[in-house]
């Protein structure tokens, strides 16, 4: 039985969303599990540059002392098997080496290591973050400016559905997909009014994603609080129980 492997606190979380080819996203989809878009949108394929701040961070209920806030940025896209819908980790960034080198060794997750700056101005009636990245050669910055009226999109909406996965899936070293649950509140929004974004899938994917103009395909912005989080212990991405998938 799945049991609580980390807990912590994701918050100011950016996500810039974009239109994907769905050629880059199929070899990213684990076995077992099928691409997912929006309800009403199925030709609608995402992937999303997400940047938020990681805090308090315990594994298995024991803090990391010299790794427990910093930041994140991460490239996701989005899959589903019936009706678990789940996010799919391509690329993930911290400035902690011992994360990098736990997320991969207990977790199988494909950290790398980044200098990232994630901070956020607020208060009155205006909110400012500014995110910067630099590996090697690939750098990039996001800037936005959103209105401190916090709002909680409706659960039809594509905001809602890029926002609120529980499932996290993946595959695991014999190539067989495994799933994870992600325990959160529903999160709040903030409109954003201005945005820059200059850290893009070309600036986290491989060589293969630096070859789409991703200016043109930008979809949408979003800028959500964020709040205390849980993730559980891996199982099977197919159980012995599942029903087969259905999909629309």
């Amino acid at each position: 039985m799945a049991r609580p492997f980390l807990t912590a606190r994701w918050t100011d979380l950016v996500l810039a969303n974009y239109r994907a080819p769905v050629e880059l996203l199929r070899p990213h989809v684990p076995p077992g599990s099928e691409l997912d878009t929006p309800d009403g949108a199925p030709d609608l394929h995402l992937v999303s540059v997400v940047a938020f701040r990681f805090a308090g961070l315990r594994v298995f209920g024991l803090p990391l002392p010299t790794a427990g806030d910093f930041p994140e940025v991460n490239l996701r896209c989005y899959v589903r098997r019936g009706e678990r819908r789940a996010a799919v980790f391509l690329n993930e960034y911290v400035p902690a080496h011992l994360v990098v080198i736990g997320a991969r060794l207990l977790y199988r997750q494909p950290y790398r290591l980044a200098e990232i700056s994630h901070r956020v101005q607020g208060g009155g009636e205006a909110i400012e973050v500014r995110t910067t990245f630099a590996r090697g050669d690939r750098r990039g910055e996001i800037r936005l400016r959103a209105a401190n009226r916090p709002e909680t999109p409706p659960e039809s909406s594509v905001e809602h559905f890029l926002k609120e996965h529980y499932w996290g899936f993946d595959r695991g070293r014999r190539g067989t997909g495994f799933r994870y649950r992600v325990d959160h509140p529903v999160w709040r929004t903030f409109p954003v009014e201005e945005h820059h974004i200059a850290i893009d899938p070309a600036t986290l994917g491989d060589e293969r994603w630096r070859e789409v103009d991703w200016r043109e395909r930008l979809h949408s912005v979003l800028f959500a609080e964020g709040s205390a989080a849980t993730i559980y212990t891996g199982e099977p991405l197919v159980g012995p129980d599942d029903p087969a998938p259905t999909f629309p």
